[in-house]
């Protein structure tokens, strides 16, 4: 098997995200201490296919992190799948600074794999979506911070898959992350596409759903702007229908429009331009970043997002 489930604890590897981070200078140079000492685990805040994610401590420093505690009892593929999101996550340095989550270590426990990350103490855009729809205001700037997580992926030759709201997370100091690289993947070296299958169906663009056909980075472009259609809708396109009916539904359907007066020209530009669909046709995330959309607020501040988690908050509070 490629992880070993019957291993001791131990350090798998530890990627410094910053050269001065203490937390990560103390995971260095403590690899073999176990990693219920290192670490304590609290409340759990999500759970996935493999396991559940827990608010945990950095017990020498008291940072609050993300700690992924996957079960390794599971069958090869799945294995497979986890090695291959250790694999990304180790090998995206720098990758917060770039809006992608930071990744802190990785250990093993008993049949446990534990993986430290940031913690994003706002919660995901789709847990922020329960009260409602999210004004076009706040997805302008959840969408260019996402755009930048994007286009440092792209330029690495790495297709994330799985773009969605459930996978950009806000922090407390209201920064945007893109989380969960469970099923992203390197572009092939030989043609830089890729012909898998995989995804989340209501997201999926056209390309990844047709038989064979290969795709590339142009996929998560389609995504993005089927996450603002979400976003601003509260839903993605079809999402009264069953995932079958979508794979079938989205290659023979035109592309989500925003209807209404309520939306502003820009996004509705935006929004067509991501769901072009023709995958050449699309703008790549650097072109998206220069879209006129974007650039009316390039150096918006992020502080109004505060209204999401306070609205949040709200909602949570009156039952």
């Amino acid at each position: 098997m490629p992880i070993n489930s019957n291993s001791s604890t131990s350090t798998v590897s530890t990627t410094s995200s910053t050269s001065t981070s203490t937390v990560l200078q103390h995971i260095q140079s403590h690899r073999d201490v176990p990693v219920e000492q290192l670490f304590t685990k609290l409340d759990i805040v999500g759970k996935g296919a493999y396991g559940a994610v827990y608010k945990g401590i950095h017990n020498a420093t008291g940072t609050i992190l993300a700690l992924k505690v996957i079960n390794l009892d599971t069958a090869e593929d799945d294995i497979i799948e986890i090695q291959r999101e250790v694999a990304l996550l180790s090998q995206l340095r720098d990758s917060d600074r770039h809006n992608c989550i930071g990744y802190h270590g990785c250990y093993f426990y008993k049949t446990e794999l534990w993986i430290a990350m940031d913690f994003a103490s706002g919660g995901s855009i789709r847990t922020l979506l329960k009260p409602g729809k999210i004004e076009e205001k706040f997805t302008q700037l959840i969408i260019r911070e996402t755009l930048i997580g994007l286009n440092y992926l792209h330029r690495q030759d790495i297709i994330h898959r799985d773009i969605k709201s459930a996978n950009i997370l806000l922090t407390n100091s209201h920064r945007v992350l893109l989380c969960d690289f469970g099923i992203a993947a390197p572009l092939q070296s030989t043609n830089h596409k890729r012909s898998t299958f995989i995804g989340t169906p209501y997201w999926m663009a056209p390309e990844v759903i047709a038989d064979g056909r290969l795709y590339d980075t142009k996929a998560d472009i389609w995504s993005l702007g089927i996450t603002l259609y979400e976003m601003l809708n509260g839903n993605p396109p079809y999402s009264d229908l069953t995932p079958a009916k979508v794979i079938l539904k989205i290659p023979r359907s035109q592309p989500a429009k925003l209807e209404g007066n309520q939306f502003s020209n820009g996004v509705k530009e935006f929004l067509a331009a991501c769901l072009i669909d023709e995958p050449n046709d699309r703008p790549t995330a650097d072109e998206l970043i220069k879209h006129k959309w974007i650039k009316s607020i390039s150096k918006a501040p992020l502080t109004p997002l505060k209204d999401l988690t306070n609205r949040y908050s709200r909602w949570i509070n009156s039952g």
